[in-house]
């Protein structure tokens, strides 16, 4: 393990959790029961009964689910639907980059809000509102990517009370929530504000990432737009993909594979915390209580360019820090840290060579 090459740029599932034997079965349950019309055009918004499989397991009315091929995709459609030039949209900084280019393709006017260890800063978020109020805030509440924080209740309250009062919507994206390792769940915006907020769910960190799953819960009048757009864009989603989760749970396979994923990412979590604390005493870092990531604010004297030079000379791979933020500026100590691929074993490793590559570590 010395010698090869740690990778600690994507938050992807690793090989071994992916469920290939129980996929068969759902495949094989797929094309046997309904076969001819997963491989017929599925129309938008989707699979009809996996439709009403997520409408019962949100209690939510199937006319408020629309599915997509990945949830980024879905996000993509909400960005086409409520956002133009002249705009102005919210988001958390840092955020998940790629959400960060959507908003930003949109032409909208994108203002990041700095994120604290419960959340956004409100303090500067109603700084913002009062120069003139988003059309759409995105927010990655529970085990955001890339910080690892969860928003307090208190937090999405007040950002809910807000999204009523200036008429905007939320978009909640979700893909960790089921991903708890310790602490209580909180409240999700969608419970606090139905009708402003798009719940995105995804598939690729719970299942796979390779069925190109996602999917949202919005009022039905958003439902329908997103319905519309998807039609003139591509007629529907993958159906064999949708017909395929939808068998896997009905057997009822989805949430025993939660459960197996949280037993094998836990102590790698807590791996993580321990092992930069141990090697990288003079990193900040929040906590997280779930999901894929830890981000670091490295010690002053760390840079962005310096860092990417050194890490091949330890066999390291990174993630540019600068690109979770819409000023990369204020990316520049910033490294992100996913400890889902990795065994304690390569964790500890890795944070032991980082430091060597670190001023004032």
């Amino acid at each position: 393990m010395t010698d090869a090459l740690i990778n600690l740029t994507r938050g992807v599932p690793p090989m071994e959790v992916l469920p290939v034997e129980d996929m068969i079965k759902a495949s094989e349950a797929a094309f046997n029961n309904d076969g001819p019309n997963l491989l017929q055009y599925t129309h938008a918004p989707g699979y009809p009964p996996l439709i009403k499989l997520l409408a019962e397991r949100y209690e939510v009315a199937p006319e408020r689910i629309f599915t997509g091929n990945s949830s980024l995709e879905v996000m993509d459609f909400i960005t086409r639907i409520l956002l133009k030039p002249g705009l102005r949209a919210f988001a958390e900084s840092p955020s998940y980059d790629r959400a960060n280019t959507l908003l930003l393709r949109s032409g909208a006017e994108v203002v990041g809000i700095p994120m604290e260890a419960d959340g956004v800063n409100l303090a500067a978020f109603e700084a913002e509102l009062k120069k003139g109020a988003p059309k759409l805030v995105y927010i990655i509440a529970d085990f955001q990517n890339p910080m690892g924080t969860t928003t307090s209740e208190a937090k999405r309250r007040q950002i809910a009370k807000w999204a009523k009062e200036y008429d905007f919507y939320i978009a909640e994206d979700a893909p960790y929530r089921m991903l708890r390792y310790k602490g209580k769940d909180v409240p999700t915006f969608l419970s606090m504000a139905p009708e402003r907020v798009f719940h995105m769910g995804s598939l690729s960190k719970l299942l796979a990432p390779g069925l190109r799953l996602g999917f949202v819960i919005a009022p039905e009048d958003q439902v329908k737009k997103l319905i519309t757009w998807a039609t003139d864009t591509y007629i529907g989603p993958v159906g064999p993909s949708q017909g395929m989760v939808y068998e896997y749970f009905r057997m009822g396979l989805f949430d025993a594979n939660v459960e197996k994923l949280k037993k094998i990412y836990a102590p790698r979590l807590e791996a993580l915390e321990k092992a930069v604390k141990k090697y990288i005493p003079g990193a900040t870092f929040p906590t997280p209580e779930g999901g894929f990531f830890i981000s670091l604010i490295l010690p002053e004297g760390n840079t962005m360019d310096n860092l990417l030079k050194r890490a091949p000379e330890v066999n390291l791979k990174i993630t540019d820090g600068r690109g979770f933020y819409l000023n990369p500026a204020d990316g520049d100590r910033f490294l992100r840290i996913p400890f889902c691929t990795l065994s304690p074993e390569q964790i500890d490793e890795a944070m032991k060579r980082l430091s060597t590559i670190l001023v004032n570590k």
